[in-house]
């Protein structure tokens, strides 16, 4: 019974969702979907293609996804009610790309038609994913009625990998939202599924139960599909438990139904259970009657049905070349369109630049010639200005010049008073002591006194600090460099440095410094030391270079 229970499930969907992929489910004839259309006054699948097809195109030119994604939707149900699985799962992953961030409803629903073809694909769990998807979209924007119609996917997905309790707990669902909204068809169309369970299970009962309150429904709503289902359904729980007689007359109520409304594939599978019924009675003839005509019924409606989905193939054929040539033509112009702009564009850019670089040449020669006018007056006024400092330069040069010969002569005359005094001194000196040697008379001690105040006072004569002031204006920085070379230099260092970076001769620094000529050697040795001289290298040298 696993046709009938595709049929309750297909035909739950399309009571939910309307007219949607789920109405019809792969054991529909062709005729049955033309008798549809023809009830509906609309046109045959082929040219409802086409027209979703031009409406496809038309949307996509005003660049409106949501009527894109509609149009692709029904392409997809379209091919899906003409077996076209392929071309239809293409047209629903088309529809779903535009419809991501689109309006939740819309995309919920093609993601139930979605997972129903997967399932069809035996990829049950993608399949049970994408249902899932789409049941927490419902959620989200509080749709209960699409919530009930996914909680009866998924049951149906359940029932068909036979696990029984997740299918039955799904259903369930199915039926509190359906009861929710007061959906009394949508409640029918669980009863029906969880007859389908229970028949499943060997539970007729339970079944029995359920296709009877099934078929109460749909004998209100007049849903004639759903009915010749139902009673096919509650035909077969009466051949099942042998009730034989009951069986048969449920089973013609849904073939006469299904002659009636030309549902062939409905019609088909009565006589098949016809067949099966007298099977169990014995009656052989009536068994090969009736399978002959449900063979015969479906190699008719399997032509049939192969016949118009070679012509549909064909509209899609004509439709993709169509759209190619369309989308070619499209390029063609865009290209054209381009190439046209590009060369506007360049010919515009190609003035503009003419223009542009005539009017930057002349602005350029403007510019050089207002830039060589104020460099010459620049130039001029440099120049002029150069010679004002030329002339102040001199006259400074002048005035440090003159400044330095007078220090010059001020600290020479002071060293040579220094000298002269230091000389005397010395004479006074060894006279002094001479006569210390010679005379032992009672003012020996006070000469002695006299001769030790000479020895203090010997080198004090000369005022250091007039002398270092005077030397540092001749000789700027010469002492800052010095301390940068050795910075722990004693005074009588610094005097000695002084000295001989004046040039001085030996005899007249060692009678400044009022040390004997050997004494100013030695001091002349260790301030080589301090300096860091290499051996060879001359001292008079290194200090006049600093």
């Amino acid at each position: 019974m696993m046709h009938v229970r595709v049929y309750f499930f297909v035909a739950l969907v399309r009571l939910l969702t309307g007219p949607s992929l789920l109405q019809a489910q792969p054991s529909f004839s062709i005729q049955d979907i033309h008798g549809r259309l023809e009830r509906y006054n609309v046109q045959p699948s082929d040219s409802l293609l086409v027209i979703e097809n031009e409406r496809y195109l038309e949307a996509e030119r005003n660049g409106d996804k949501l009527e894109q994604a509609i149009s692709l939707q029904k392409m997809g149900r379209i091919c899906y009610d003409m077996g076209l699985f392929a071309q239809s799962l293409n047209y629903h992953l088309q529809a779903e790309k535009r419809l991501v961030k689109g309006p939740k409803k819309e995309r919920a629903d093609n993601l139930n038609d979605l997972a129903l073809l997967l399932l069809l694909n035996n990829q049950s769990e993608d399949a049970k994913r994408i249902y899932f998807q789409a049941l927490s979209i419902y959620q989200t924007s509080g749709e209960i009625k699409g919530q009930a119609t996914t909680y009866g996917n998924l049951g149906h997905l359940y029932e068909k990998s036979s696990n029984y309790d997740s299918a039955y707990y799904f259903q369930q669902k199915a039926m509190q939202a359906f009861e929710q909204i007061n959906d009394l068809d949508g409640i029918a169309l669980i009863y029906e599924n969880l007859g389908s369970i229970y028949e499943d299970q060997e539970r007729y009962d339970e079944a029995f139960t359920y296709f009877s309150r099934a078929l109460d429904r749909f004998k209100v709503n007049g849903n004639t599909s759903m009915l010749i289902d139902a009673y096919n359904n509650l035909g077969d729980v009466y051949r099942k438990t042998g009730n034989y007689k009951q069986a048969l007359r449920y089973t013609r109520q849904a073939e006469k139904l299904a002659k009636e409304n030309q549902a062939l594939s409905r019609l088909s599978s009565a006589y098949r259970d016809l067949g099966k019924v007298y099977g169990f009675l014995g009656d052989a003839d009536s068994v090969f009657h009736y399978l002959e005509l449900s063979r015969q019924l479906y190699i008719e409606t399997y032509n049939e049905d192969t016949k118009n989905q070679a012509a549909l193939l064909k509209v899609l054929y004509d439709i993709d070349r169509k759209d190619a040539r369309i989308a070619q033509l499209a390029r063609e112009r865009q290209t054209a369109i381009i190439i046209y702009a590009t060369l506007t564009m360049i010919g515009a850019l190609l003035i503009l630049l003419f223009v542009i670089i005539i009017k930057n040449q002349r602005q350029k020669i403007r510019s050089e010639r207002q830039l060589r006018d104020q460099e010459t007056d620049l130039l001029q006024a440099k120049q002029r200005l150069m010679e004002v400092e030329l002339q102040n330069k001199k006259l400074q040069e002048e005035q440090l010049q003159l400044e330095i010969e007078t220090k010059a002569k001020e600290i020479t005359s002071h060293t040579l008073q220094a000298i002269e005094k230091n000389k005397l001194l010395e004479e006074m000196k060894d006279a002094l002591t001479e006569i210390l040697k010679n005379d032992s008379r009672g003012y020996k001690r006070e000469l002695r006194q006299l001769l030790n105040k000479i020895n203090q006072n010997f080198n004090k004569e000369v005022s250091w600090g007039d002398f270092r002031r005077v030397f540092e204006e001749i000789n700027q920085d010469f002492f800052i460099h010095l301390q940068q070379i050795n910075p722990d230099l004693s005074a009588a260092d610094i005097r000695l440095v002084s000295l001989i970076k004046l040039n001085m001769n030996t005899p007249d620094m060692a009678a400044l410094l009022g040390i004997s000529a050997d004494s100013l050697r030695v001091s002349r040795y260790r301030l080589r030391k301090k300096l860091g001289l290499e051996p060879g290298k001359s001292l008079t040298a290194f200090l006049q270079a600093i």
